[in-house]
């Protein structure tokens, strides 16, 4: 396997925590809850997309890229990373499509994005395949301009990016003690790319775990297949003779709310759960919907409460600031 053989650019100070979280554990009736701290990476206020950057920036700079472009919705994780990513490494022009809810303040993501010189090209309400249109039509204005731009799907969900978490998997499993290797991982799927890494990652490292997404975003059929062809692309690209079909990738989309980037009671309910209980302090748009289908997924006893739960952290912690409205209740309630 040639993991190890591929170019990376070390973005963040690993291995990130694995805490123990007993409190909310006996609340959701748990034998034991961990939570992974990808919320730690250190660049750019961190959050898991450092863990792909550190590969797709590698392969940015051996293309020779003096521009690189990515997309996702305001509130986007990823681009706030990709723009620091790219200041890191010293490529000065990021270009960031942003679609979905319109805003009106640039708060939370949106003011690192500009904090960090990002160039923001706002398209209201538009999908993943009109951003990545418009993401392939400004690298050939800009190829024919001489630039050498480097495009990132959204989400850094592609074959390169999933090595980041596939390289977490192995970091997780020498974490675990030998009682611990067949737990219930949890995790956000947005875009299907932690998804594809961490189910690849189990597969080499932690045979007998389960990985279970909760999609923040949309119906599972459409990551289950994304992911299939993401964890099959960066199999090859290990060298290692294991392929994927999208049955083989558990997504529960009960847990969405209304759309994505707009806050569900029950992900809210969950952040103030895990902040009052754990102080892990979860957002809006991602973890907190994510912990709520763990939340309610234990609660039912949907899944094997006797096994090791890990709730993979994400990140997303300055997302919360744009999302003040949301908790605007709670806030009348301890002034008075």
């Amino acid at each position: 396997m040639k993991l190890d053989d591929i170019p990376r650019i070390p973005l963040t100070a690993l291995p990130t925590p694995l805490d123990e979280a007993p409190r909310l554990a006996e609340r959701l009736g748990l034998r034991r809850l961990l939570i992974k701290r990808d919320d730690c990476t250190t660049l750019g206020m961190g959050g898991n997309k450092v863990r792909k950057l550190e590969f797709l920036m590698a392969d940015a700079l051996a293309q020779g890229a003096d521009v690189v472009m990515t997309d996702g919705g305001p509130q986007s994780n990823h681009a706030r990373l990709t723009a620091a990513a790219a200041r890191k490494v010293g490529i000065e022009r990021c270009i960031l499509f942003l679609g979905g809810p319109r805003y009106e303040r640039f708060d939370g993501n949106l003011l690192l994005d500009v904090v960090l010189g990002a160039e923001i090209r706002f398209m209201p309400d538009a999908t993943v395949l009109d951003m990545e249109e418009a993401m392939q039509l400004e690298a050939k204005k800009l190829s024919g301009d001489g630039r050498k731009p480097y495009v990132i799907p959204i989400g850094g969900s592609c074959p390169i990016g999933a090595l980041g978490y596939v390289s977490a998997i192995r970091e997780l499993a020498a974490q675990l003690s030998d009682a611990d290797k067949d737990p219930l991982i949890f995790v956000a799927v947005g875009s299907a790319g932690t998804l594809a890494g961490c189910v690849l990652g189990a597969k080499l490292f932690l045979p007998d775990a389960e990985v279970i997404g909760i999609s923040v975003t949309g119906n599972a059929w459409a990551w289950q297949d994304r992911a299939a062809r993401v964890a099959t692309g960066a199999a090859q690209l290990l060298e290692v003779s294991l392929s994927f079909a999208p049955p083989q990738f558990r997504v529960e989309d009960a847990y969405f709310g209304e759309r994505y980037g707009v806050p569900s009671p029950a992900g809210n309910a969950a952040i103030i759960e895990a902040a009052r209980t754990e102080a892990i302090i979860l957002d809006p748009v991602y973890t907190g919907k994510a912990m709520s289908g763990l939340m309610d997924m234990a609660r039912r006893k949907l899944i094997d409460t006797d096994r090791t739960v890990i709730f993979l952290h994400t990140g997303g912690t300055a997302s919360l600031f744009a999302f003040e409205r949301e908790f605007r209740h709670l806030a009348e309630k301890a002034t008075t």
